[in-house]
């Protein structure tokens, strides 16, 4: 969901980027504004002024979205939760983390500070509304003005539903954690919530749909379809990390790592390698430097006929920094990496030297061997 996004800009050494799918809403967005809200309240504007202002008005938004995201990320980091990125897409942003908060009051401040960033903003845009219209009349101010006081009010109280993975159920979340002591007791019952949540949105927006509402219909049900979605991940992820949580990549990577030179041919890396050895990636190394990784999908991209003349140093792909990962990181993290980055594998090398691969496979592997002993194997 919140993959192949773009990078923008870095700030607080927090990575913001934007996911394709944030496109699609900033046209509707921008075309709902500039074709319906801005001339009906300000017909003296041409067809072109109104849509450059829904433009800039929907850009104010997202902007408004990245401030509530930041807000959370900057409490969060106070409280020992590293955040890596922001992502803005199609139903608004997240921070992401890569670990969750260590206590309740932690969990409580975090989610708070989103809701009370955006009516902190509501009361900014109110602000300048009051001033272009009481002192300074001029409605091409105020209009967009009003509307982006209004639109953060919502976004505030929408946030504050106690729907879990919403801010209002962390914040739920953070009073049973607090009463039981058990997160993954507290994680379980405010997904559930969240998940229930979901389902009567899509209920009401069925409803809407029935009525002849179809915008609204419509956005109420894939609305309440994410929620649902994003309630039911979020208690998995926990499950994910309390399985992870002991386990390093040292722990699962192939060892046995066979590498190939960049400058044999396809025929001959497919029947003395591939065929041989029966691995689906070799790194590719020349002099003790890597080259890359050398995959059977690779190979397979090149017609066969072209084998016995192609190299593997015509075909291997530059080794990147996000292929990359320590034998000491967790193998929670390599998970992540290899999801977030659509990556088949990650290369293990400590000391510039390759100490072996690790895949997604050796990663569900070791999580059902914990799952058959319950849990924990180190005590």
């Amino acid at each position: 969901m919140y993959r192949s996004s773009i990078k923008l800009f870095t700030i607080f050494d927090i990575e913001v980027g934007i996911n394709y799918s944030w496109f699609i809403i900033f046209g509707l967005v921008t075309l709902s504004l500039g074709t319906d809200f801005f001339p009906n309240r300000l017909p003296e504007l041409s067809v072109w002024s109104n849509l450059f202002l829904g433009m800039v008005t929907a850009i104010l938004f997202f902007c408004s979205v990245l401030f509530h995201e930041l807000s959370h990320s900057l409490v969060g980091r106070q409280h020992g939760v590293p955040i890596q990125k922001i992502s803005l897409f199609v139903f608004g942003g997240v921070a992401q983390m890569s670990k969750e908060p260590e206590t309740p009051r932690a969990e409580l401040l975090m989610a708070l500070a989103g809701p009370l960033s955006s009516f902190f903003l509501a009361l900014f845009f109110g602000g300048i509304w009051a001033i272009f219209t009481f002192l300074v009349p001029l409605r091409i101010i105020t209009v967009p003005m009003w509307y982006l006081a209004l639109i953060n009010v919502a976004l505030a109280i929408f946030n504050l539903m106690p729907g879990f993975p919403l801010d209002g159920g962390r914040v739920f979340r953070a009073i049973l954690w607090f009463f039981t002591g058990d997160l993954k007791k507290s994680t379980r019952i405010a997904s559930s919530l969240g998940q229930v949540f979901g389902f009567a949105l899509i209920f009401f927006g069925f409803l809407s749909l029935f009525r002849d509402n179809w915008v609204n219909g419509l956005w109420l049900i894939v609305l309440g379809w994410f929620l649902q979605q994003a309630a039911s991940g979020s208690y998995e992820q926990l499950v994910l990390r309390e399985f992870l949580d002991d386990v390093y990549v040292r722990d699962i990577m192939t060892t046995q790592v066979v590498s190939v030179s960049p400058f044999i041919f396809l025929d001959e890396l497919v029947n003395d390698w591939f065929m041989r050895y029966r691995c689906g990636r070799f790194p590719v190394v020349d002099n003790e430097r890597i080259r890359g990784v050398i995959t059977i999908h690779d190979v397979k991209e090149i017609p066969r006929e072209q084998w016995s003349t192609t190299r593997v140093v015509d075909i291997v792909k530059p080794l990147d920094t996000k292929e990359v990962i320590s034998s000491r990181e967790g193998a929670l993290e390599a998970l992540r990496r290899i999801s977030m980055e659509e990556l088949s594998h990650l290369l293990v090398m400590d000391e510039q030297k390759v100490t072996g691969i690790v895949t997604k496979s050796d990663i569900l592997r070791i999580m059902r061997i914990k799952a058959a002993f319950g849990g924990r194997l180190r005590p």
